[in-house]
């Protein structure tokens, strides 16, 4: 029984080959045609030049890095939920420090451990959350406060 079957799948092939190969043969000249004409007709027309756009990313992260290598501040103010992020890019190596060494209390060119004592400390001073009870105006001076300390932290320590 399998012999048959073979038998007939192979008549069927072998005469869907002969029908089509007819067709092929006979009507060659017009698909060369068709082929030579294609041919000319895109000759001068560039190949392989797609563009491919490749999101690797977010806006966010282009952003902090292209604000880093300009020398600004290194937030990014996201218009959906008003937060701010941390840059964590590489630093502008001809950033002036100094001011950060400033906003932190210490002598430039302090070591890690006091650069993070300095932080804690002025971090618990300035924390939000330690002024809750305070008016608008007080909340959002000492607000400032800490995102100018962490902002130090992270560039001295970064």
């Amino acid at each position: 029984m399998e012999l048959i079957i073979l038998l007939m799948v192979l008549f069927v092939g072998m005469s869907l080959f002969m029908m089509f190969g007819f067709i092929i043969i006979k009507f060659f000249p017009i698909i060369l045609i068709i082929i030579i004409y294609n041919l000319i007709k895109n000759r001068n027309r560039p190949r392989g030049t797609r563009t491919y756009y490749y999101r690797t990313g977010n806006q966010q992260d282009f952003e902090d890095f292209f604000k880093n290598y300009t020398g600004q501040n290194g937030y990014y103010s996201n218009t959906e939920n008003h937060s701010r992020s941390r840059n964590t890019f590489g630093g502008n190596p001809f950033e002036d420090k100094s001011k950060y060494y400033s906003v932190l209390g210490v002598q430039p060119g302090a070591s890690k451990e006091e650069i993070k004592k300095a932080f804690r400390d002025k971090a618990k001073m300035h924390h939000p959350d330690k002024f809750s009870n305070e008016t608008q105006k007080v909340k959002d001076y000492h607000e400032e406060k800490f995102k100018e300390v962490n902002e130090a932290y992270n560039k001295l320590n970064g």
